[in-house]
């Protein structure tokens, strides 16, 4: 097992051990390419009027189950992204995703995703292609946009919010594809799988403050919360203890472009090992199931629904040998109904957290209401009005001094304009 000091450089297997230096060649490429394809690009400034009454965020060092507290009731930008994208020649491409957002994380900025692409030419009524770096395993039904983003409301679900928090793998991913809908038949199936390293501290943050919703992403290798601050202290969910590689691998199923299925298994495979279940920074063991369905009509609407089961572990503090175990389910479903320029969205979550071994520390129990009102005139501005009440119980909020019941509300008034080649939903 790889010793703390040297968790960063943990000996995996070469084709992971190599990304770094493969990131390093597509960034490089896309800086310097003499290509005469143009490069995509998009640029967007989000900005946001805030009305809250809830608890400090994450981020902030609290337990809030939203982004924004009380205290950050006032204009606040909501999201500054760069992306770029890079043809190198006819079937490779770089991507890259930077975002700012106006919260302490190590640096003002970072990257959301960064991968290389093989993408050849369709076979016998076949596709295939490969991700190189990080990047979002095929979870989400409902981040479908530009940046991992959504396009029905300003906080992603229950189940998104923490994909977005916490589970980025850094690794190689395949996918191959049955284009049945170019060969006379109504359906398409996919099948990837993949392999990551650095997400052996995934599971830190549902452990000690459960489910929450919001729409920040994490930068690779970025903090969550603020070092000495409780209960998270600045944790760390992209971090590599030993050399165990964590696997996925999923299904899915489409239905003449109307129904989408999607299925899939998560294991970071990370050996639990730690000194505290408040420390910040040890390994995760994090596993779950995640399956849902997303149906588009033929006038406007969309309907989603997705579920996510599973748990994390790790070792239990001051108990040698004994672990703490952290069940987690959670679940949504979204309706939503466009009309000409406009998009009505409403959606409700479920989400429980269990704690076995660690004292009913992290347990946690709650639902959510979102309604949001989008409108777009162009391509460039986008306008979006969300309301979200989250009615939770939480033991951790008890074990630090707070309420075990509390009903937290936010309002968002988000203003959006992007431009670039690739702008617009």
């Amino acid at each position: 097992m790889c010793s703390r000091t040297d968790r960063r450089r943990c000996t995996l297997p070469p084709a992971l051990l190599a990304l770094p230096a493969l990131l390093a060649l597509g960034t490089a490429a896309v800086l310097r390419t003499s290509d005469s394809r143009a490069t995509d690009w998009e640029l967007s400034l989000d900005g946001r009027l805030v009305s809250a009454h809830s608890q400090p965020s994450l981020m902030d060092g609290g337990l809030g189950t939203l982004r924004f507290g009380s205290a950050d009731a006032s204009v606040q930008l909501g999201r500054a992204r760069l992306a770029l994208t890079q043809q190198l020649g006819e079937r490779w491409s770089v991507h890259l995703d930077a975002s700012m957002y106006d919260d302490k994380d190590r640096g003002p900025a970072g990257l959301t995703e960064a991968y290389l692409l093989f993408r050849p030419y369709p076979f016998a009524g076949y596709r295939f292609r490969l991700k190189a770096g990080g990047f979002y395993p095929a979870i989400s039904l409902e981040n479908r946009t530009g940046g991992w983003d959504s396009p029905y409301t300003l906080s992603y679900s229950a189940i998104n919010s923490w994909i977005a928090t916490e589970v980025r793998p850094l690794g190689v991913e395949g996918t191959l594809d049955w284009l049945g809908s170019r060969t006379g038949h109504r359906i398409d199936l996919g099948a990837t799988g993949g392999v990551f390293g650095w997400s052996q501290g995934t599971g830190v943050v549902l452990a000690n403050n459960g489910f929450s919703l919001s729409d920040r992403q994490t930068p690779l290798f970025g903090r969550v919360g603020q070092p000495g601050a409780q209960p998270l202290g600045g944790a760390e969910p992209f971090l590599q203890f030993d050399h165990h590689p964590g696997e996925y691998a999923g299904l899915e199923l489409r239905y003449l472009d109307r129904v989408l299925l999607r299925a899939l298994r998560f294991d970071n495979r990370a050996a639990p090992e730690g000194d505290a279940v408040t420390t910040a920074n040890y390994s995760q063991w994090t596993r779950f199931n995640s399956a849902g369905a997303r149906i588009e009509g033929d006038r406007g609407w969309t309907a989603i629904v997705q579920w996510l089961a599973g748990d994390t572990t790790t070792a239990a503090d001051g108990v040698p040998g004994a672990q703490a175990s952290w069940p987690f389910r959670a679940k949504f479903g979204l309706l939503a109904q466009r009309f000409g320029r406009s998009t009505l969205s409403a959606r409700y979550d479920r989400f429980t957290v269990d704690s076995v071994g660690a004292w009913d520390y992290g347990a946690q129990d709650g639902h959510a209401w979102t309604a949001a009102y989008a409108f777009a005139p162009d391509a460039h501005w986008r306008f979006t009005l969300e309301w979200v009440q989250v009615l939770s119980s939480s033991s951790s909020r008890v074990y630090f001094g707070g309420p075990p019941l509390l009903t937290e509300t936010q309002a968002q008034l988000a203003v959006r304009y992007s431009l670039g080649s690739a702008a617009g939903y």
